[in-house]
């Protein structure tokens, strides 16, 4: 494996004589990898995570982890979580979900033992799907730099080889490993990419995915490089408690092509982070800079930006988010700002803008408040189709903190309403049908 060598030392990815934790699913790719990484002399420890998402199988993965490490004495954490009640819980889909609760167990093993490396068995097709991904769903440079071999302490080896690769090494190195049947439902977006779309690329070239890796890398460090060039122009920039503040002249001067980058580097001082900024974000505060007098414009993650005398300052008004809290007939609960009473009638009460009227099913599932999530979405009873929070919050103009602290109220994890905006039509009550009340009292937070 000259080729893996020569990788991690280009990019310093495994250091010798100290502690590295392997993520060990039991598949293919991470078996191989927990092989190579013994065979080589490297000092390894190994990790595994249990999603709880395939019964038997699940199980039937880490006993071979187990085994496979006891026999070459080589020590393993495993951890264990149930990702689909977490997903529901949180809003996130499965993948979303099982990645969280993995790279937090990873992180915390890490802490534990010391290990110096997180060493994951990303590999060139998995860099290659990710490209691909991202190109589909809209991405700048950063999206199509793809996978990289290091973040902080995770880095990936394996990210110079194929599939095929792996699967020669597995099959000349005996290594045992097994297969997850649900990598072949092509319902999954990734497994589509996988199964459909990169092999007709490489039927257009039997290299696509080598070279798709390679140009990502050269994105990837011109990305850098240009992410320096902007941070050239914010030599001006002041950072105070929950704020920035930057002379508008400094973004004005900057070329179009870095502007945006200057933007979010200050937007990364502030510590706003990039979720939910686009384009038309970046393009908007680009066009306030360029204006005169007094203005301000509201941006996600409860980000303000306002200009006043020649200075751009950018401040963070959110609030922490309130927890989700389960609602029960016959209770009241505090959530953010608002004290809830649950009730169950056995006919249709009086709607107001201070209550929400229910089916009484909606009871039958573990019924929640909590705080809105911009991937999901309702049908109102006079929309023509499921439109998405996001959306919906927009058109009636709640700012990015209104939108934070709005009940959304999920029944068994899907939306059966929020305040301020209607009722699910699923979860509408019929004729002679027992109801569901809640009532809201804005209370001093």
């Amino acid at each position: 494996m000259k080729k893996v060598l020569d990788f991690v030392q280009r990019f310093d990815l495994l250091p010798r004589y100290e502690l590295l934790l392997a993520a060990a699913s039991g598949g293919m790719d991470s078996m191989c990898l927990l092989d190579f990484l013994y065979e080589n002399g490297y000092r390894v420890c190994a990790a595994h995570y249990n999603h709880q998402l395939r019964g038997q199988e699940a199980d039937m993965d880490e006993d071979l982890v187990r085994a496979w490490c006891a026999a070459r004495r080589i020590p393993l954490c495993v951890g264990t979580g149930d990702v689909a009640a977490y997903a529901r819980e949180n809003g996130l889909t499965i993948e979303e979900a099982a990645r969280k609760l993995r790279y937090d167990f990873l992180n915390s093993v890490a802490g534990q033992t010391g290990a110096a490396r997180i060493v994951t068995a990303h590999h060139a097709n998995d860099n290659a799907e990710t490209v691909l991904f991202h190109l589909a769903r809209g991405t700048g440079m950063a999206g199509l730099a793809g996978i990289a071999p290091k973040n902080g302490r995770l880095v990936r080896p394996f990210l110079c080889l194929t599939r095929e690769e792996l699967a020669a090494y597995a099959k000349e190195h005996h290594v045992p490993y097994r297969t997850d049947a649900t990598n072949a439902d092509t319902a999954l977006t990734r497994n589509f990419i996988r199964a459909e779309v990169l092999p007709k690329l490489c039927r257009v070239n039997a290299q696509a995915v080598e070279h798709i890796g390679e140009t990502a890398l050269r994105l990837r460090q011109e990305d850098e490089y240009l992410d320096s060039l902007a941070a050239a122009y914010l030599t001006e920039l002041k950072t105070e408690a929950g704020a920035v503040t930057l002379p508008c002249a400094a973004v004005t001067q900057v070329p179009a092509v870095l502007k945006p980058r200057v933007l979010r580097l200050a937007l990364d001082a502030l510590g706003a982070g990039k979720k939910d900024f686009t384009a038309a974000h970046y393009d908007a505060l680009a066009a306030l800079c360029a204006g005169s007098g007094t203005a301000q414009l509201d941006l996600p993650g409860g980000v303000t930006a306002r200009r006043a005398d020649g200075v751009l300052t950018l401040c963070t008004h959110r609030r922490e988010t309130p927890e989700r809290v389960l609602l029960r007939a016959g209770e009241t609960v505090r959530w953010g700002g608002f004290a809830i009473t649950c009730r169950k009638c056995e006919k249709t009460v009086e709607n107001s803008e201070n209550t929400v009227i229910l089916r009484g099913a909606a009871l039958d599932a573990p019924l929640s408040v909590g705080a809105w999530d911009a991937r999901e979405s309702m049908t109102l009873p006079v929309s023509r189709g499921s439109r998405s929070l996001k959306r919906l919050f927009a058109e009636r103009g709640f700012s990015p903190d209104e939108r934070e602290q709005t009940p959304v109220i999920r029944s068994g994890g899907a939306v059966a309403a929020v305040y301020g905006i209607g009722t699910d039509a699923l979860f509408l009550p019929g004729d002679g049908e027992s109801v569901c009340v809640l009532t809201f009292e804005k209370t001093a937070e």
